[in-house]
């Protein structure tokens, strides 16, 4: 799942959004995109469960646009 997060703008940043998954599933897996903002999580947990972790760590967040060849974009592809 993919991420719009607000305030996701450094490494230290990307650090507490990922402790606060990880929090809830320590073997999820994510990678930011700095530039973007974006956040993906890979994860077994309802989109909700991450979305409400990271809020309640100060990253609003809300599921990214669908990418118009049909699948979500981190941004890596322009």
């Amino acid at each position: 799942m993919l991420f719009d997060v607000l305030g996701l703008v450094d490494e230290a940043t990307a650090r507490s959004a990922a402790l606060a998954v990880h929090a809830l599933d320590p073997q999820a897996r994510l990678t930011a995109n700095l530039d973007r903002g974006r956040l993906r999580v890979e994860t077994g947990l309802p989109e909700n469960a991450v979305a409400n972790a990271l809020q309640a760590a100060g990253f609003p967040a809300t599921l990214a646009p669908e990418h118009p060849a049909g699948s979500t974009c981190c941004g890596s592809c322009g």
